[in-house]
């Protein structure tokens, strides 16, 4: 009995300390970042899907490709941080 106490508060206070209330100026900056980054998520498909569809064969589009997965990563990288600062 003495073990499933000791089990069930270790186990309340690891979760307690994942809820824990962020501080309000990084979530501001993570919020930032986030609506920044989608906001290049969505100018750098228009630019690829531009590309693509005015290539005629002509166009690889891979520097307008490039651009989106890098806009993709920021974007990642932005989530994981909105994840862990707005909780």
């Amino acid at each position: 009995m003495h073990k499933c106490v000791l089990v069930f508060t270790l186990a309340i206070s690891l979760c307690h300390t994942g809820f824990a209330n962020a501080d309000p100026s990084e979530c501001r900056e993570a919020t930032v970042r986030y609506n920044r980054a989608t906001k290049e998520i969505s100018e750098y498909l228009r630019i690829y899907t531009d590309c693509v569809w005015s290539s005629r064969g002509r166009n690889d589009c891979s520097s307008e490709f490039s651009s989106l997965e890098d806009a993709q990563h920021d974007f990642e990288k932005a989530v994981s941080r909105y994840r862990k600062d707005c909780r």
